[in-house]
């Protein structure tokens, strides 16, 4: 495991200067990562805790260490574009950005980014994405993050969604048992799936990013299993 990361860190260094472009987009800066060949779809990414963070010259976020920002390689390996952003509370600049890229464009939120995400998607119509993946989604509201994606009007959201849980989180605001009441509540027929896995690894803070809430030792299976369900929504 140790091995697999320090791997995943050492690609993920690998996307500096020569790979990001960094540009205003809306409000806010973004950087976009393109694969070498044609993109065969886009994919914005918000990752956890703030879900702000510092966009530097060469592409390099402040928040590199969460897990969607972890995996950026292995989402670029597998062809897709990326964007990230310094503030991700209004996502319809960035979305038709991405769009001038390549469509279909996804929303790939983790922990508490996919309260931003969820509700971006509802309020966006059809100015959002194509498709939304919610993963460690947050369900329960905090003191520290009063938000959470069980208070979006999820009947909104017109586009296919995909919940990645893992079973053994432990976070007190994403219990596993919190995605079935959330599913519930989407209109009857709506694209929504689940996949449920399971670490071996549970960190230290159940919280943090490196932890069985950011799928840490996993992250090539979940991105595999996302990407998937992606191929099968439009990309490629």
């Amino acid at each position: 495991m140790l091995r697999s990361m320090a791997a995943l860190c050492a690609a993920v260094a690998l996307l500096g200067a020569a790979s990001a472009t960094v540009e205003r987009v809306g409000r806010t800066r973004a950087a976009i990562v393109l694969p070498d060949a044609a993109p065969i779809g886009s994919i914005i990414l918000i990752p956890g805790g703030t879900t702000l963070q510092t966009i530097a010259p060469d592409g390099s976020g402040s928040n590199s260490g969460n897990f969607v920002m972890r995996v950026r390689p292995l989402l670029i390996a597998a062809g897709f574009a990326i964007a990230y952003v310094e503030d991700p509370g209004d996502l319809r600049p960035i979305v038709a950005r991405m769009r001038a890229v390549k469509r279909p464009v996804f929303l790939l939120a983790t922990s508490n980014g996919t309260s931003v995400a969820a509700a971006n998607a509802a309020a966006l119509g059809a100015d959002g994405p194509d498709g939304l993946v919610l993963t460690s989604t947050v369900t329960q509201a905090s003191r520290r993050f009063p938000n959470s994606a069980a208070a979006v009007n999820v009947a909104k959201i017109a586009v296919p969604v995909l919940f990645v849980h893992n079973t053994n989180d432990g976070c007190s605001v994403s219990p596993p048992s919190g995605i079935a009441p959330l599913m519930a509540r989407f209109p009857k027929g709506a694209d929504v799936t689940r996949i449920d896995v399971t670490s071996t690894v549970t960190g230290s803070d159940p919280c943090e990013p490196y932890s069985a809430h950011g799928y840490l030792g996993i992250e090539d299976d979940v991105t595999d299993r996302i990407v998937a369900w992606m191929h099968a929504h439009g990309a490629g």
